[in-house]
């Protein structure tokens, strides 16, 4: 995770020992403070609504996955699969690289043609 530590609101451990208070309003109306130590980042201090947050966001979606598997799964049992990949497996470079470059063409909707009047 690539967080912008320069951009959090920033407290020496110092300020921290000597001003709690303030230093929990803070993390309470900003979500979260960078405690410095000799003026470099040592730690974040976190509301705990913004910490839920950050380890839901983090935590896969393990149905999700399941779903995903069970139909890649599937897909493999169909009855051509097995031609299909041995087509893959043969196919020569030009040829791949033509089936990834259209397969990477995002789709466009047909055109709707008018009725004659």
């Amino acid at each position: 995770m690539s967080v912008a530590v320069d951009a959090l609101p920033k407290v020496t451990a110092s300020a921290l020992v000597t001003g709690m208070q303030q230093v929990s309003n803070t993390v309470l109306t900003q979500g979260a403070v960078v405690i410095t130590k000799h003026d470099q980042p040592a730690m974040v201090l976190l509301s705990v609504e913004r910490y839920r947050e950050l380890a839901q966001a983090s935590a896969p979606d393990l149905d999700a996955l399941a779903r995903d598997f069970d139909a890649l799964y599937a897909r493999m049992q169909a009855p051509d699969a097995r031609t299909r990949m041995h087509d893959a497996f043969a196919a020569a470079p030009a040829d791949m690289g033509a089936a990834a470059l259209a397969a990477a063409q995002p789709t466009r909707p047909k055109a709707e043609t008018a009725a004659p009047a």
